[in-house]
């Protein structure tokens, strides 16, 4: 008899651990709802002003891009483009003078697009870390062009160039 309870007793404490673990986890828990409201002021970029991005070849790729005054040293850019190929990436970064110029040297370099999304490759928004950027966006002589390669498939003037299609302060 010894040998026997010897035998099932690690069995016996097994089948006791499960049992009160199954019982214990597996109550009906509280479920909440997310708390979808945020802090006032806080989560909500409401200044910007965005620019069209034309097609400059027959793949008809266009867009729009969009800046937004996050504070007074951050302006974040949101790019937006259509008719990309899938697979593609596209080099995006703002140049001087207007597009008709087609100038070779960019003043700000900004992330890559993704093809297969029309949007930035690594984040929804590029960050350009300069004080007085957006406030002075009016002023700028720029464009925004688009590449794949060497070839200009999408591009727009920005700032003093062309009037932003959109805008909010």
């Amino acid at each position: 008899m010894k040998t026997y309870i010897s035998k099932i007793a690690p069995m016996l404490s097994l089948a006791i651990a499960m049992t009160l673990f199954a019982l214990l986890t597996s109550c009906e828990q509280q479920d909440y709802p997310p708390n979808l409201s945020t802090a006032p002021g806080g989560g909500t970029v409401s200044t910007y002003k965005a620019y069209t991005l034309a097609a400059a070849d027959t793949a008809k790729i266009y867009g729009r891009v969009v800046f937004y005054k996050y504070n007074k040293t951050i302006t974040l850019v949101q790019m937006g483009i259509y008719n990309g190929a899938a697979g593609s990436t596209y080099t995006a970064a703002i140049f001087p003078g207007k597009v008709t110029a087609a100038p070779a040297t960019a003043l700000k370099v900004l992330d890559t697009v993704a093809g297969a999304t029309g949007a930035f490759a690594t984040s929804k928004y590029f960050s350009i870390s300069e004080e007085g950027f957006f406030d002075k966006l009016d002023t700028y002589n720029a464009n925004v062009t688009i590449k794949l390669g060497a070839t200009t498939v999408a591009s727009g003037d920005i700032g003093a160039n062309a009037a932003p299609i959109a805008e909010a302060e």
